[in-house]
């Protein structure tokens, strides 16, 4: 069936998905997220949806946002329809920085080579942005009688926990008004749509000691040297307390079946610091993944404590800031899945059970309020990594896949 996918559609979607990758819209610096959201509403309103491009109040994202920059975000907000059921689309635009190790072409200038698009977004997630609104286009003249209405929202920061993006569409734009089912379209891979993800808890651990003059160090306390100290019984308490739980979903790799601790990926001296001048503030990062037996709030506070222990047994002075609390998502997404796995059969596709992500996702804001989801996209061995890219074959089964599960969607609802 994929293969039945008219060319002009495909060639759009090519053509789209090159001029989002051409904008970088980098988290959490946010330069380029108007230029995006612009594009992305001419698009959408080409095809007839009504469009609403939100910007978020200064006040709410200085308050809410506190990893992203000054620079203001913009949620795409659009729907087709005015039917009680909603079909809701959710694609973040921010993407991770290009970083080093290209061999094909720079980051933000898209290359189309032996049937792959290159490009830092291909598939995390501009890829399946482009392949949604083609699919909204192949299918534009039946969907005005859909029993359902159509919804996409296209959001900033999910790369960064999503407060100002995904957070604020849901807790203020929609409120109480949440869609029944969602898709997203991140890359979990053709062949295990993802019906929850492992939550996260962030942490920055400052260490305080007491800065001198590197050729008098007895003068001063190593903050460094302390937070080293206090970092690896970190580790070792953490690995030999989490060794023995696992979580009763299916979670792939096996190895993420279990909650982890990985401690150092931010390490550095407050303030900046000098060859010779003993750290009197040093700081480091801790990132807990979260099984969904689990609970943020209750993970924060445990580490908070365990810092806390450890500081006082060997006289640290420390404290504790959270940088990110995301609650696991996990739900049985049903009506969904049954319409996705039926619709991916007709394109040639045999998709097994849902499965949890092993990382983070936008998802948690939906589920903790009630919706249905999945997220469902391209193979996501290379996000975030070099060479980033999306195969063409992939994504002409994306756009085929979601156009028939819009119409599978349709007959599902409209016989309930």
């Amino acid at each position: 069936m994929s293969s039945s996918l008219p060319t002009e559609v495909l060639d759009y979607s090519v053509d789209l998905l090159k001029r989002l990758i051409a904008i970088p819209t980098v988290a959490p610096q946010g330069e380029h997220y108007e230029e995006v959201a612009e594009l992305l509403a001419r698009e959408l309103g080409s095809l007839g949806f009504s469009v609403e491009v939100i910007r978020v109040p200064s006040s709410y994202q200085e308050q809410n946002c506190k990893r992203a920059s000054k620079e203001p975000r913009f949620i795409v907000y659009s729907w087709l329809g005015d039917v009680k059921t909603r079909v809701h689309f959710n694609g973040h635009y921010d993407v991770v920085p290009g970083g080093p190790g290209w061999e094909t072409t720079d980051p933000f200038r898209p290359l189309l080579a032996n049937d792959k698009l290159y490009g830092r977004g291909a598939i995390d997630m501009k890829g399946g942005i482009a392949a949604v609104i083609a699919a909204f286009k192949k299918n534009r003249k039946r969907m005005d009688s859909y029993p359902y209405r159509v919804e996409a929202a296209f959001v900033p920061d999910e790369e960064i926990g999503g407060d100002c993006g995904t957070g604020y569409l849901t807790r203020v734009v929609l409120k109480d008004n949440i869609p029944d089912f969602v898709l997203i379209p991140e890359p979990s891979g053709l062949k295990n749509p993802w019906h929850g993800h492992k939550g996260a808890v962030w942490v920055r651990v400052k260490v305080r000691g007491k800065t001198a003059h590197g050729s008098t160090p007895w003068l001063g306390r190593n903050a460094f040297l302390q937070a080293s100290l206090l970092a690896l019984e970190l580790q070792s308490v953490l690995s030999s307390k989490l060794a023995g739980a696992k979580s009763r979903h299916r979670i792939i790799p096996e190895e993420a079946s279990r909650p982890t601790a990985m401690i150092g990926g931010v390490a550095s001296v407050v303030g900046g610091g000098k060859t010779n001048q003993v750290p009197g503030e040093f700081e480091f990062s801790i990132d807990r993944r979260l099984i969904p037996e689990e609970h943020a709030s209750s993970v924060y506070d445990e580490l908070s404590d365990l810092v806390r222990l450890v500081s006082i047994k060997y006289g640290i002075e420390s404290s504790v800031e959270p940088e990110l609390l995301m609650d696991p998502a996990i739900n049985e997404p049903g009506l969904l899945y049954e319409a996705l796995k039926e619709s991916s059969r007709k394109a040639g596709i045999e998709i097994g059970e849902p499965v949890v992500c092993p990382g983070g996702l936008d998802m948690w804001y939906y589920t903790t309020r009630g919706s249905k989801a999945l997220a469902y996209g391209p193979s996501g061995e290379l996000a975030h990594a070099p060479d980033e890219h999306i195969e063409l074959g992939e994504l002409r089964a994306l756009i085929s896949i979601y156009s028939l599960m819009l119409d599978t969607l349709a007959a599902k609802i409209g016989h309930q």
